[in-house]
């Protein structure tokens, strides 16, 4: 029998390059059994901590909106496996903040396929969808396990919102743009719930801020800086501290790819969620979905 010594050294140097197989940390919540991939290093891995699996990552959910509410992270998804569904049945999920159990999850209303960002403010939670918003009892849904809607509102899209964050008696509407120069919107929570039908509007903003590009989500620091996640595809990812009065960027950090929405803890924790690794962007280089906290008195300066 001839055997070609060729394909021998070929198959033999294809053995010796493969990489050694590395073990999957285990992580509270359920695993990704669509891929089997160790998490990938990612930027100012020193200042994350606590990390948990992100919910419904076998059924194709994608994280989207995050907020913290008192000792819980939620969470809000939508349903998609394929690269061009940009939209799809949503949940929004609550997870303990100490150790990542699913506490409860419940729908979101059919037209909010790509719920982006999540607010809380006392017990009301609000949800945005490009265009739309939608004001919930927060503590009814969970008793229901059904959602709870106390009022809907159109946005003008050029406030998104994208994504949310709560600050006093202010709702702060955010878009997502890849060019041009937005803004964050602050809306008294007074006009947000009033009886008005008309649509929110940039006449409705008390306070306007300069937000950085491929902005994804926000949230306040004691100080009443804003912390702005940033993030776009499979390009690199940032946090930046902004001054809430002026945009201008105080601080800027590496953050893993596929960051999304931004909540802060009690304790000063920043909490955030990636996309990057689920079923819709499984090729991406970055594998990290997972919901995760960063010490922000541990990030190093990008």
């Amino acid at each position: 029998m001839i055997v070609d010594r060729r394909r021998l050294l070929a198959a033999g140097a294809g053995l010796c390059l493969a990489p050694a197989a590395l073990a999957r940390p285990s992580l509270p919540g359920d695993a990704p059994g669509y891929d089997t991939r160790e998490l990938s290093a990612v930027p100012n891995e020193p200042a994350i901590g606590r990390r948990y699996w992100s919910p419904g990552l076998n059924e194709g959910y994608i994280p989207q909106g995050l907020t913290v509410y008192r000792d819980e992270i939620l969470i809000a998804a939508y349903r998609s496996s394929e690269r061009d569904q940009e939209n799809g049945p949503s949940r929004l999920f609550r997870l303990s903040r100490t150790d990542g159990r699913l506490l409860g999850s419940f729908a979101l209303p059919a037209t909010y396929g790509h719920p982006g960002g999540l607010a809380m403010v006392k017990d009301t939670l609000f949800v945005a969808n490009s265009g739309r918003l939608l004001a919930l009892d927060f503590r009814e849904s969970c008793r229901t396990g059904e959602c709870v809607p106390l009022k809907e509102a159109r946005v003008d899209k050029a406030m998104g919102p994208s994504f949310l964050a709560a600050s006093g008696d202010r709702l702060w509407f955010g878009p997502f743009r890849r060019e041009g120069t937005p803004s964050l919107h602050a809306v008294p929570v007074a006009r947000v719930l009033s009886g008005s039908e008309a649509a929110i509007g940039l006449a409705d903003a008390d306070a306007t801020v300069p937000l950085p590009l491929f902005a994804q989500g926000a949230t306040f620091d004691d100080d009443g800086s804003i912390w702005i996640a940033q993030s776009a595809g499979n390009r690199p990812a940032f946090l930046s501290r902004l001054d809430s009065r002026t945009g201008a960027v105080l601080a800027r950090y590496a953050a893993p790819g596929g960051i999304e929405d931004l909540g802060r803890a009690p304790d000063g924790k920043l909490c955030a969620v990636s996309e990057a690794g689920t079923q819709r962007w499984n090729r991406w280089s970055t594998f990290f979905p997972v919901v995760f906290e960063v010490d922000p008195a541990k990030l190093v300066v990008a």
